[in-house]
């Protein structure tokens, strides 16, 4: 088993700062690889760093085309059995593509393999999650803001949620292991999506084509989780609004898009995130 099964896809955008990390985790980590950065028209050195990576296949967008158009820009020219979709802010560890191959093999239905992933200090984070709908999402966000602030019950619960290989309903797409042929199938991202929500609605696609998506505990990430929010939270709080509403319309019924649109309202008016 090696990792030539593998070709590592990051998407980049003004990412220089964590980029160079990303790249050395992928050169040390994914053994014999190959790599395609595709950078979004970054103004800093992001292309210039994925040029210089031996390793790496670097392409650069005319402007900056989102997430899923920029992902599936490198995943329509991969010939390896695998991709693995990688955020430029997260780092491979030495279990992180072993042990998602592993997976895959074990389960052949498998269409998408999600591992754990942890801040560099090791404090854990929510990495997968049900179908979006409106008490899936309140019952989600409680876990998330839980976990982050260190409440007990919170941790009680992602520590039984992440003990042991599962299946689930999505995996976030900071790692994310795609099985070609069934990625292949669905079309990979759809393309509507900018920015959040495409990991879930790609998951949910794949899984109506008969595919599963697991969540693999035994490989770890290292990510730094909101890194590309806090560089432009205003326009990344529209982008992640309008995908909402545009993941609501596709698969969700009138009345929890109603609801769903209330709720963003209301939370702009009273100025909360």
């Amino acid at each position: 088993m090696t990792t030539a099964r593998v070709t590592v896809v990051v998407v980049s955008y003004n990412s220089a700062d964590v980029l160079g990390d990303c790249l050395a985790s992928i050169e040390l980590h994914a053994g014999d690889h190959r790599a395609i950065v595709v950078d979004n028209a970054s103004s800093d050195a992001s292309f210039e760093l994925a040029q210089a990576a031996r390793f790496a296949t670097a392409l650069r967008a005319d402007g900056n085309e989102g997430f899923s158009n920029a992902n599936n820009r490198a995943l329509r020219v991969v010939e390896t059995e695998f991709a693995l979709i990688l955020n430029p802010d997260a780092r491979l560890t030495s279990s992180s593509i072993p042990q998602l191959l592993a997976a895959a093999d074990r389960h052949p239905e498998a269409a998408a393999l999600g591992p754990k992933t942890v801040y560099e200090d090791g404090r854990p984070q929510v990495s997968f999650g049900p179908d979006l709908s409106p008490l899936a999402e309140h019952r989600q966000r409680k876990l998330v803001k839980g976990v982050k602030a260190g409440q007990p019950e919170a941790l009680e619960a992602w520590r039984i949620a992440t003990r042991q290989e599962r299946e689930v309903d999505w995996i976030s797409g900071s790692c994310m292991l795609l099985r070609m042929s069934a990625a292949r199938a669905v079309s990979f991202f759809d393309e509507r999506y900018f920015l959040y929500e495409e990991d879930a609605d790609l998951c949910l696609r794949l899984r109506k084509a008969g595919g599963k998506v697991l969540f693999v505990p035994e490989a770890v990430v290292l990510h730094e989780l909101g890194t590309s929010m806090a560089k432009a939270s205003k326009r990344a709080r529209d982008a992640y609004d309008e995908s909402h509403r545009l993941y609501y319309r596709l698969h969700r019924p009138a009345w929890e898009q109603a609801l769903l649109s209330a709720f963003i309202a209301t939370r702009r008016v009273l100025g909360r995130e």
